[in-house]
């Protein structure tokens, strides 16, 4: 039996090369869709120039009664500068994410999680995405449900930029599992098939196979809603598992990848996907940073996990640093590194870093930007703290 292409060179490539403006609309729309209840668009002068049904409902007026006229009277919480905080000093800012109380004109009141988002377009726009807290859940509840939404749209949202690259991961063990099974056949026409060399050939077939199985497997329990529950769960396992569904673009790119776990235990209690998505996140980032560099230039990513020892304020943690060799992060993209919708990849959705930072510290830890590594690979690194499982695995 001849030598047959396990790797599916040569296979029909299958995957998109990127994902159009009109999908990432889409991604976007859906996300807003999936987060809020109501939008609405203001000028500088807090005109309203355009809502959506969900913020009339929430205003209980009419639509001619609301654009183009001044926004209801609208309360944020926190202050600036020591000062109390306003859709002006927004506007100002850039960004600001937190809790409001909108005004209604029978004198009723609405709470409201609010984003707001100024536009960098030559015509300056404030965008205000809210959620009325004032439904059958307890805001605690609300809230959770909240985060559980905004995990699953950061997910899908990686899926369709991991489109190209599943694509061709599958590709490889469907296109050896065609040859092998073409040779069996030829083999059995020629009447030159004998049993040692068919069973090999098998039993490729059924390895093919469990690695196509296994990386749907991989796929779907990453597309899937957390229910939110937290299990006992071993931190080395979820970077493994992360390593593996994008060891596809890294291996596109040349991109090596150094691991020294040196935490003597790794129990944590945590939802698995969510903290996988987190590893997952900023090991795309790095690759998608390396993939831009010149071809000559090493291509390191390097991940290290430690046990930080307890004090008074906080029990035993366990911290993953994962850093590449590319190159610095522009300081004035470092201020703005966890801000929504902040991104400089082309098919970016810019709530990666934010989604991230809310399900460590939903989990008790810690995201943080660390600057540019001092230390070989020396370029930038982030790391996060999950809290130790109180009781070994």
């Amino acid at each position: 039996m001849g030598r047959l292409n396990q790797d599916g060179e040569g296979a029909e490539d299958l995957a998109p090369d990127s994902i159009s403006s009109d999908d990432r609309a889409a991604t976007y729309g859906a996300a807003l869709g999936q987060l809020f209840d109501a939008t609405c668009v203001i000028d500088p002068s807090l005109t309203v120039l355009e809502c959506d049904p969900g913020f009339l409902r929430l205003v209980a007026r009419p639509e001619g009664s609301v654009v183009g006229r001044a926004i209801p009277e609208f309360h944020l919480t926190g202050s600036l500068d020591g000062e109390p905080v306003t859709l002006r000093h927004v506007a100002r800012l850039g960004s600001w994410r937190g809790h409001a109380t909108l005004a209604r004109d029978d004198g009723s009141t609405v709470s409201v999680d609010t984003l707001l988002i100024k536009s960098s377009g030559e015509l300056p726009r404030l965008h205000l995405f809210l959620r009325d807290l004032s439904g059958p859940l307890s805001g605690q509840v609300g809230e959770v449900d909240h985060q559980h939404a905004l995990a699953q749209v950061g997910r899908l949202s990686a899926l369709a930029e991991m489109t190209s690259g599943i694509a061709h991961e599958m590709n490889q063990p469907l296109a050896a599992i065609v040859n092998y099974a073409n040779g069996c056949v030829s083999l059995i026409k020629q009447e030159r098939a004998e049993a040692d060399v068919l069973i090999r050939a098998l039993t490729s077939i059924a390895d093919q196979s469990r690695r196509a199985a296994e990386i749907i497997r991989r796929m779907r329990a990453f597309a899937r809603r957390s229910d939110g529950q937290r299990e006992p769960v071993r931190l080395t396992e979820l970077l493994k598992e992360a390593l593996e569904l994008s060891g596809s673009q890294r291996r596109r790119v040349g991109i090596e990848v150094q691991c020294e776990f040196n935490a003597a235990r790794d129990e944590i209690l945590a939802d698995g996907i969510q903290i996988e998505q987190v590893i997952l996140h900023l090991i795309r980032n790095s690759s998608d940073s390396l993939a831009a560099m010149p071809a000559e230039t090493p291509r390191i990513i390097r991940i290290t996990t430690r046990e930080i020892p307890a004090t008074e304020t906080e029990g035993q943690l366990i911290e993953t640093t994962i850093t590449d060799s590319g190159p610095p992060i522009p300081e004035e993209h470092e201020v703005r590194l966890f801000a929504p919708f902040e991104t400089t990849r082309e098919n970016g959705l810019g709530l990666g870093l934010l989604i991230s930072r809310s399900v460590v510290e939903a989990h008790g830890g810690r995201l943080n930007y660390l600057g540019s590594s001092k230390t070989p690979p020396g370029g930038p690194s982030f790391c996060f703290t999950i809290p130790f499982r109180a009781a070994p695995i």
